[in-house]
């Protein structure tokens, strides 16, 4: 990729653009499309290939209709640097006008869901003339194709492709970055986002005046004012900016020293926009939902503030002793006296008519600590400047989540992830004694989980499993020593419910890293490091943080920064820049090697997937994202793989999270590593072959969920007999019926299949209804499952017809049970046993005992992605044994004569 012609085209000391540089930028690939008011009116379509932005101009512009393709003319690429490029051009250079950020974000070739696969894909594509991505911007989202005309030299179409964001809807047409159309672009002489924005003569009354609007703040804050020089870059803005969204901070795993950073303290809680203006308040999260109706107390303390301004800020709930409970935010509104609710402000991004984004870190956060008031509820979040280590040590010594490093010239990037934002997480780390371990699945060899425990008053406490942090070597090595150790009994007190438990002697004690103690004494997201020799098991205990003062008293405090009208730092000699050693505990407490790449994503590598995006949302109202979604799948892989192992897979992926439909994807043919099997089926319907993915192993859920496959939906037949189903589902389908018809239609469907001697396996669907399903075995239709579905569903219905129905028709079923035999179909697929459900409140479907469906305390929105995991810990594989009890239908239906 060269940008020789760009540069040739320009004189860089009349015009704001940015020089040509190839910049890789080395994440998911950008893109932008600018609004591009020249000598005609045109978008100019540019994606990251390479580390250019390859370029079409276009017209007519994208479009949301799939039936309509626009001319896309081939351009010269631009750097990389231009992705942000809005403002004015001068007349008589090239391409001179007006061009608008009409949309930004990034994308993905179809097909990969991984940065590393995505650059070679995209560039084979961009040869070949025929570039097929997904897009995930403002504006344009999913699949948009870009295809050389044959025979034309520069000439392309560009198409909308066909999925659940085709539409005929017409586009906004205001920047993305600004909120502003051409004309005021056109007519904003200070617009360029090349150009300093120094304030002129012009502007001077507004500056006096944003500084005039602070003496009242000022009485309730002691901070010196700010000065006119803090304010000179602020732009004026007409409108207030109500679309804004937050800047993110980028993933590392190293801490640092430098003066050139800021460090704050990294909130366990949800992030949010304060949004006050002409005295109303609007908390909004990280995705644009309202936090209002969750958070009504903190909405009462901002209105005293009286100025319009924008902060950014952590909500969370604290204990006595200050530490924050982010399950306790959860579930706040359930139970507000649980802890002290509480934003934690640390940035300003707006304030009376001023945009202060452009503003450096340090000069926006002096504003923000001047006109803060400090309450209760509001609490101005501190920083220290060039002791990230030390900050770091005293993050963790009080058992908090960890730092953000800020550099302290940045600017305010709206809705972006920023390099100049750091996110430095803290490892915690304890040692466990090894009290069993579990059988290996699918292709893993040795062993399946380490089960831990610890020492309490002489008992051996159980504390969870850990199956990750081993390769091949170290899991036939691990397993040897465990096979010597073998014993029939266990030595933990409560025996833990684990499915095909070896227990051993108590004699090993490994070093286990984690996320943290779950509620119920279990570690979360535990990966192994080493065994410890050095370590009496009688000695390993459970871990608290003691008081830091008494145990570490050499600490030093952390260094706040000098306020205005003092010594800007109490250090004059700028010191270098300087990562910590991960050897040295006093900073990284444990780490003995450098972490890889994707074990970065809260341990999750298997050596096979690399996981992305981790901290994208996909449940707004519960804060859970898509990390929480592997994570779950994760720990619960060996429960729910049986019930999907080679099973074709139509899997659903939702890569918004529940804010989206998402879509079911079922070919992926030349798109999954080798390493996953797949099969091809034949559709009578297109008269082609599908190709599926089939999971049998971890590595291959946790590539679906890293895919944003939040529901797991297999078919009912194996590979090797796909055309005959080993299970047949009763999907009893409430529409506004009540809770007693459900119980009750359930309760039939049982006593029936009682009465032809045949076990009924219960569980929620994960959304309103119940689920039951019996196991068959696999010699039959699924014609013949679904008829006998039918006879079951007509017994029931004969016995109930009051408050059930058979018909499809949902308008002609309102009120009553629908007892769905139709889903017993040969493609036709429902969430497995464990799956989530991209649902409100994060539901799975959830295998149940027959006693525990009563009107009193059953809920269906009590099984979720928190509950589970500890769920089957207590109670185990309640479907346990399920493809044991295999029935002949034939035998069956003889029976009934």
């Amino acid at each position: 990729m060269k940008l020789s012609e760009y540069n040739r085209k320009r004189d860089f000391s009349k015009t704001a653009e940015p020089k040509g540089k190839i910049k890789k930028s080395g994440r998911e690939p950008r893109f932008v499309i600018q609004k591009h008011a020249a000598s005609h009116l045109h978008y100019d379509f540019r994606l990251e290939i390479d580390g250019v932005l390859v370029s079409w101009a276009v017209p007519k512009g994208p479009v949301a209709d799939p039936s309509v393709k626009r001319l896309a003319m081939h351009v010269e690429d631009h750097p990389m640097d231009y992705i942000d490029f809005e403002g004015n051009i001068p007349k008589g250079q090239y391409g001179g006008g007006t061009v608008m950020v009409w949309d930004t974000g990034t994308y993905l070739p179809e097909g990969t869901d991984t940065i590393a696969e995505s650059e070679k894909l995209v560039k084979k594509m961009y040869r070949e003339g025929n570039i097929k991505i997904v897009m995930h911007g403002k504006k344009v989202k999913g699949s948009y194709h870009l295809v050389h005309m044959s025979g034309k030299e520069k000439e392309w179409l560009l198409m909308k492709g066909r999925d659940e964001y085709a539409d005929k809807r017409d586009f906004d047409q205001h920047s993305v970055l600004t909120g502003r159309t051409l004309d005021e672009i056109e007519n904003d002489k200070q617009s360029d986002v090349w150009q300093s924005n120094k304030a002129d003569k012009n502007s001077k009354g507004d500056k006096d005046n944003i500084l005039g609007k602070q003496e009242k703040s000022e009485k309730s804050s002691p901070t010196p004012a700010f000065t006119p020089q803090d304010v000179a870059d602020a732009k004026p803005l007409k409108t207030f900016p109500e679309h804004w969204l937050p800047q993110l901070a980028t993933l590392t795993d190293e801490v640092f020293d430098s003066d050139e950073w800021a460090y704050e303290t990294k909130f366990d809680g949800y992030r949010a926009l304060v949004q006050v203006k002409k005295g109303k308040v609007n908390l909004i999260s990280r995705k644009g939902i309202s936090f209002n109706t969750k958070y009504k107390e903190l909405v009462e303390a901002f209105k005293i503030i009286k100025e319009d301004m924008i902060l950014d800020g952590e909500i969370v709930v604290e204990d006595n002793d200050g530490k924050s409970h982010f399950q306790w935010l959860q579930y706040f509104a359930e139970n507000p006296g649980r802890g002290k609710l509480k934003c934690y402000v640390f940035d300003i991004l707006y304030f009376n008519g001023f945009d202060l984004t452009p503003l450096e870190l340090l000069q926006r956060k002096r504003i923000l600590e001047a006109v803060l008031p400090q309450t209760d509820n509001i609490v101005y979040s501190v920083h220290t400047v060039g002791d990230g280590a030390a900050a770091l040590k005293e993050v963790e010594a009080k058992g908090g989540e960890g730092l953000i490093a800020k550099k302290i010239t940045s600017r305010y990037v709206i809705n972006k992830r920023s390099k100049e934002w750091l996110k430095i997480k803290v490892t915690k780390e304890q040692e466990m004694v090894i009290g069993g371990f579990t059988d290996p699945k699918g292709s893993r060899s040795g062993f399946g989980s380490l089960l831990l425990g610890y020492y309490e008053n002489g008992e051996l406490i159980y504390s969870g499993k850990c199956g990750t942090g081993f390769n091949e070597d170290s899991l036939k090595d691990m397993h040897k020593k465990l096979k010597k150790l073998e014993i029939q009994k266990p030595h933990f007190s409560v025996k833990p419910k684990e499915r095909g438990a070896h227990w051993i002697k108590p004699e090993l004690v490994a070093q286990i890293k984690y996320t943290e103690w779950t509620e119920t004494g279990s570690l979360r997201h535990p990966v192994f490091i080493a065994l410890r020799n050095d370590k009496d098991p009688k000695d390993v205990t459970r871990e608290f943080a003691a008081d830091t003062d008494k145990v570490v008293p050499e600490l030093k405090a952390v260094k706040t920064v000098k306020k205005a009208g003092k010594d800007e730092t109490a250090d004059t000699v700028p010191r270098k820049s300087k990562k910590a050693k991960t050897g040295d505990t006093s900073v990284n407490k444990g780490k003995t090697k450098k972490m890889r790449k994707t074990s970065g994503k809260k341990g999750w590598d298997t050596g096979k997937v690399e996981v992305t995006n981790t901290d994208k949302i996909f449940w707004p109202e519960e804060g859970y994202t898509k990390g929480d979604v592997i994570a779950y799948y994760d720990e619960m892989a060996e429960w729910l793989l049986p019930y999907i192992e080679n099973r074709p897979q139509s899997m659903r992926r939702t890569p918004d999270g529940i804010v989206k439909d998402g879509f079911f994807q079922k070919n992926v043919a030349g798109m999954v590593p080798d390493w996953i099997p797949t099969e091809k089926i034949h559709s009578e319907s297109t008269g082609e072959d599908i190709e599926f993915l089939v999971c049998n192993d971890k590595d291959t859920l946790i590539y679906m969920a890293n895919l944003g496959c939040i529901e797991i939906n297999p078919w009912s037949s194996r590979v090797g007999s796909l055309d005959n189903p080993d299970y047949i589902i009763f999907d009893l389908d409430p529409n506004k019926a009540s809770l007693k018809d459900l119980i009750t239609t359930a309760n039939k469907v049982r006593e029936i299949l009682d009465g032809l001697g045949i076990k009924g396996y219960l569980k929620t669907s994960g959304g309103k209804g119940l689920h039951v399903f019996i196991p068959v075995k696999p010699k039959y239709t699924y014609d013949q499952s679904r008829d006998f579905s039918h006879i079951i569903s007509q017994a029931v219905h004969n016995a109930l017809p009051d408050i059930t129905s058979l018909e499809r028709m949902p308008k002609k079923r309102i009120g009553k049970i629908y007892l769905d035999f139709l889903q017993n179909g040969c493609g036709k697929t429902m969430a497995c046993a464990y799956s989530l459900r991209p649902r409100e409140g994060a539901t799975a479907s959830t295998p149940l005992e027959w006693d525990e469906i009563n009107e009193k305390g059953f809920d269906v929105k009590n099984f979720t992605i928190q509950t589970i995991p500890e769920r089957v810990k207590k109670k185990g594989d309640l479907w346990e044994g399920f493809f044991d009890d295999a029935l002949d239908l034939e035998e069956i239906l003889a029976s009934l004569g």
